[in-house]
């Protein structure tokens, strides 16, 4: 199934666990809940394991648990009431048949051990990503500081082969590429590609920003530095006028002395320090 037949906003959470003992393996929580989801996932899997029922879905609260069993492991997916859960439910199925596949040898050898599992979050997110993104946007890096503690994040999965994948794509990020190109120069599969932003995203290490076109449209936030002025002049200040948030980028660039290609190299010079901005719609 396509991503594109999933909503991104409906999932809540998704968990994996060992079928023999009931040993949670990896747990993914996405957004809040009404409800404990470990004491949904524990109630349901109690019902499985123990009383050896057959259940493919199970309602709660007014979330939907889908459930997929698999050899040893059986994978939860909750998620918000929606009309047609076929889409989940296959994609669901085909990432626990992955999971199997690639850490057959650990779960034979069961030895209590989770440690090795938390890279497969890369996996899960490939199937269930935090937010679906757009490929056309480029991302910057936020810069990790102390009067900003929401940037920057501890990512919890940045373990093994997965935080090397991540500093991997952190290498490729310019403020100039998009995600689409990021994809193409880094050599690794999209879906792993994408995984990744949704984990740069999710912790606040990257912003993302549509690619500067003459048909954005910029609005100014303030005035431009001197510096500034000193380096571009006076119709830098002009430029900034101009752009309140209704005119386009090309239409800006028409009632300038200067080529679009010109106008849009400044502009771009002129977001990083803070004086445009996207509109609110651009940004979505």
């Amino acid at each position: 199934m396509m991503q594109a037949e999933l909503d991104d906003e409906k999932v809540r959470y998704i968990s994996i666990v060992r079928k023999e003992g009931g040993e949670p393996i990896i747990g993914i929580p996405y957004r809040e809940m009404s409800v404990d989801p470990d004491l949904v996932a524990s109630f349901v899997l109690a019902i499985i394991i123990f009383e050896n029922r057959q259940l493919k879905t199970f309602t709660k609260e007014g979330y939907v648990v889908i459930i997929e069993e698999g050899e040893q492991v059986v994978s939860l997916l909750i998620i918000d009431r929606v009309e047609d859960d076929s889409a989940y439910r296959t994609t669901l199925a085909k990432m626990t048949e992955r999971f199997e596949s690639e850490y057959e040898s650990l779960l034979d050898a069961w030895k209590g051990d989770i440690r090795p599992f938390r890279e497969f979050a890369l996996g899960i997110l490939e199937s269930f990503p935090y937010r679906i993104l757009d490929e056309s946007l480029v991302p910057k890096l936020v810069s990790k500081s102390d009067a900003a503690p929401d940037h920057r994040s501890e990512i919890p999965w940045s373990v093994g082969k997965t935080h090397e994948k991540i500093h991997k794509i952190l290498n490729f990020i310019n403020g100039k590429r998009s995600i689409e190109e990021i994809v193409s120069t880094s050599g690794m599969p999209k879906s792993e590609v994408m995984a990744i932003f949704s984990l740069l995203d999710r912790y606040n290490w990257v912003t993302l920003s549509p690619k500067i076109t003459p048909s954005v449209c910029l609005q100014k936030v303030t005035k431009p530095p001197d510096f500034l002025i000193a380096v571009y002049g006076e119709q830098i200040s002009n430029l900034v006028e101009l752009c309140d948030g209704t005119r386009t980028l090309g239409e800006v660039s028409d009632m300038l002395p200067y080529s679009i290609e010109v106008v849009t190299v400044v502009s771009k010079t002129l977001i990083d320090y803070g004086v445009l901005r996207y509109t609110p719609e651009e940004e979505q």
